[in-house]
């Protein structure tokens, strides 16, 4: 046992530690953009999301309002309905959501009882 471990001594005492060499260090470049550009854009960021969040807020407070009226006609109807009053007034009164929805799709979508309207180009083909 002792002739092995005389072995492995000889066999690391071979081994001679190397120097270290000095560790390579970058020079510093100037960073092309100031820090303070950067905060900069982060405050204008902040600040746009908020002025966004506070009308969409404020645009979901009048719809609210109007769906909360007593008895709309579906004339009376702005066009600034968000899917939150609309699904409301689906919900509340089935009725006057088909009515609003058959009287926006007469003023939104192409009428199809004209001779050049597309349902009849498509079925001349």
């Amino acid at each position: 046992m002792e002739n092995h471990d005389e072995e492995i001594e000889r066999y690391l005492a071979k081994f001679q530690p190397r120097p270290v060499r000095a560790l390579e260090m970058r020079p510093r470049t100037k960073s092309a953009r100031p820090p303070w550009l950067a905060a900069a854009a982060v405050v204008v960021l902040v600040c746009g999301l908020s002025i966004w969040y506070l009308r969409e807020d404020t645009e979901r407070a009048k719809a609210l309002a109007i769906v909360r009226r007593a008895g709309p006609t579906p004339a009376s109807w702005q066009d600034g309905l968000n899917a939150l009053a609309l699904t409301k007034l689906a919900l509340e009164n089935d009725a006057q959501f088909e009515a609003f929805l058959e009287n926006k799709s007469q003023s939104v979508l192409p009428s199809f009882k004209n001779d050049a309207s597309t349902l009849r180009v498509l079925t001349k083909e």
